[in-house]
């Protein structure tokens, strides 16, 4: 068995050289499908960033009336935190909240000269809710409505904020679904194209198919080379692949961490090398022994 899975492999790089114009486009293609999905794993790491980024710092305000006590205030706390879906609740007293805004706005003198002529504080204490996903945050507002202290709250942000949330909401669940919709076209080209390039070289090579039939070959020894000469483009286009990809990913890491700090593509597939190299090898490599197997099933009618 050994030496026969050899026979079909040697038999897979004949045909890759014989055809070697072919074999270059078929590769250079498949090349470019599989750079095109490592953009992609790009763009999907970058726009979930981004989203995730943003998502943190979304959160909803409920704001007390000014008559409104502090155990009334933390009684809501206590009920907001029981509920599976709240991530963090804090609360912010009136005190706190006047020195966070003499903080923002140090460098204001004429702000600061206004604080100081007012008798009293006029900043409301509040509650900041974080959820565990955005799409959490209308039935947090509901349930802010229902509570049996309502009364002493004076506003819920969550309505002012509402479009945003929905947007970002929005772009997640279209990262997810675009990203798998380009995935699939790009693997269906690398199909098609791999397809014709093994579909020529069976025609050229009819004649030989026809007298290894003759001779008794079995379907496998048929097939075989043609699977190892798919394989093999696949192989050699997922080198050519992460030769371009990782050093366009190391120079467009500074420029990209120059408008989102924090975000370093580079870092994030240097430390999955190994993970990478296996997926797109392993993915070119099924690409084109698929696209042969197509063609070899459609056309060669064994």
């Amino acid at each position: 068995m050994a030496i026969n899975f050899k026979k079909i492999i040697d038999s897979g790089w004949t045909n890759f050289k014989r055809n070697s114009y072919l074999s270059f486009a078929a590769t250079s293609i498949m090349a470019l499908v599989l750079v095109l999905f490592l953009g992609l794993l790009s763009l999907q790491f970058l726009s979930l960033q981004v989203v995730t980024s943003l998502q943190e710092k979304i959160d909803i305000s409920a704001y007390f009336k000014t008559d409104a006590t502090e155990e009334q205030a933390l009684k809501i706390k206590s009920d907001l935190s029981i509920l599976p879906e709240v991530a963090d609740v804090t609360y912010i007293s009136q005190e706190e909240a006047l020195a966070d805004f003499k903080a923002r706005h140090a460098q204001e003198e004429l702000i600061q000269e206004s604080l100081e002529q007012l008798d009293s504080n006029p900043l409301a204490a509040s509650l900041n809710i974080k959820t565990k996903d955005p799409s959490q945050y209308a039935s947090i507002a509901q349930f802010l409505e229902n509570s049996s202290l309502r009364g002493v709250i004076d506003k819920i942000n969550f309505y002012e904020n509402r479009g945003v949330i929905d947007r970002i909401e929005s772009i997640s669940r279209g990262v997810r679904s675009w990203g798998l919709i380009v995935t699939l076209v790009l693997a269906l080209v690398a199909v098609l194209v791999t397809f014709n390039t093994v579909r020529l070289t069976i025609f050229s090579q009819k004649q030989e198919i026809e007298i290894m039939r003759l001779v008794g070959a079995s379907n496998w020894h048929i097939r075989g080379p043609y699977l190892a000469e798919g394989g093999l483009y696949g192989l050699f286009a997922a080198f050519i692949a992460l030769a371009i990809f990782y050093p366009a990913v190391y120079f467009a890491s500074d420029k990209i961490a120059a408008f989102a700090p924090g975000i370093n593509l580079f870092g994030y597939f240097i430390t999955g090398v190994p993970q990478v190299v296996l997926m797109v090898t392993l993915l070119g490599m099924f690409l084109g022994m698929v696209s042969s197997a197509i063609a070899i099933r459609k056309h060669l009618k064994i």
